[in-house]
């Protein structure tokens, strides 16, 4: 959820301060830090993809890929990127 917090700001940066000119939420991708024992990972991205619907209602509704990866730069436990339409 956090990182879902900070994708918001840089799409409200992206959209000059308008989050009214997102049309949609295209497609959410998270990369979580985890052992090989960890299997849900999915579930840790989805506090990220529910706060997308509820700030974005249907127009939040996304593809998504939640992959394990055995580090991520600068010791981060998850990381997000997104393709969002923006008017």
């Amino acid at each position: 959820r956090l990182c879902g917090i900070n994708l918001l700001a840089q799409i409200k940066a992206a959209c000059d301060g308008d989050l009214g000119r997102v049309v949609r939420i295209v497609k959410l991708g998270g990369f979580v830090q985890a052992g090989p024992e960890f299997e849900a990972i999915p579930a840790v991205i989805n506090g990220c993809s529910d706060l997308m619907v509820e700030v974005f209602g249907d127009a939040g509704r996304h593809a998504r890929s939640a992959v394990g990866v055995y580090k991520l730069p600068l010791g981060f436990a998850v990381e997000v990127d997104a393709v969002v339409e923006i008017r």
